[in-house]
């Protein structure tokens, strides 16, 4: 769709036509059960994360050791 996924002030994950600054750059953290965990690069602490159903949960509510922060990757 040509947008970027980035995370406003209040940790909401929105979509930006141009994904040029700290919002919209995530840090990946290989966790120690070999998930992976997205951390945002402006707001630290924050990650993204979706609920069972596939809803975006707000970031400044999620932890790194949460389920609904763990991802997987695809080879």
């Amino acid at each position: 769709t040509g947008y970027y996924i980035c995370m406003n002030k209040k940790g909401k994950l929105i979509g930006k036509r141009k994904g040029r600054g700290k919002d919209c750059i995530f840090t990946e953290i290989v966790l120690e059960n070999n998930y992976t965990a997205l951390q945002n690069a402006k707001y630290e602490g924050w990650y993204m994360a979706f609920t069972r159903k596939g809803r975006p949960r707000k970031a400044s509510k999620t932890k790194q050791h949460q389920r609904e922060a763990h991802f997987m990757k695809r080879l």
